[in-house]
């Protein structure tokens, strides 16, 4: 994929992450917040990689937070997450067949290893909640979510790449 054609795809991704994520989104305040902004995240790593989705997800939140912080102030342990999150779906997903095993593990990497590990340490940072509460209040969702955010994510990638391929053979 050209450059060109990486920034136009990646410019279309942070437009859906933003929309996802502050407008279209269910908050647990000081929880969680469920939306689908993985979407978007994947979506980055499979189609443009592991550099460039670090670069759209970043993007994608700073540019967020500008338009709508949610009534909270930038933290940078969220961005950092974020280019984590973007890295490693990046990772699993760029090349080679996707499967579901595939992304049901890149989902389960960013969803235990970011949203529940890290980003509890961040909210309780942020908060200053204790670590544990936070991180006991997350799992259950993230344990639901990593099912449901993966066969979304498949069948989403797997339209998506069968419509991309036909396009290029007009």
């Amino acid at each position: 994929m050209s450059k060109i054609k990486k920034m136009a795809m990646g410019a279309l991704l942070i437009a859906m992450d933003i929309i996802f994520t502050r407008f279209l989104a269910v908050e647990i305040p000081a929880i969680e917040r469920i939306s689908l902004q993985f979407l978007a995240h994947a979506l980055s790593g499979l189609f443009l990689g592991p550099v460039w989705a670090m670069v759209t997800v970043v993007l994608g939140d700073i540019l967020g937070m500008l338009i709508n912080s949610s009534s909270g102030a930038f933290f940078i342990g969220f961005t950092i997450s974020a280019a984590l999150k973007g890295l490693l779906y990046g990772l699993f997903l760029y090349k080679g067949k996707l499967s579901y095993l595939k992304t049901l593990l890149s989902v389960a990497a960013v969803s235990l290893g970011i949203d529940l590990a890290l980003n509890s340490l961040w909210m309780s940072v942020y908060y200053g909640k204790g670590y544990f509460a936070v991180f006991v209040a997350k799992l259950p969702i993230r344990l639901v979510y990593i099912p449901i955010a993966a066969l979304v994510i498949y069948l989403v990638a797997k339209g998506l790449k069968k419509a991309l391929k036909y396009d290029k053979t007009k």
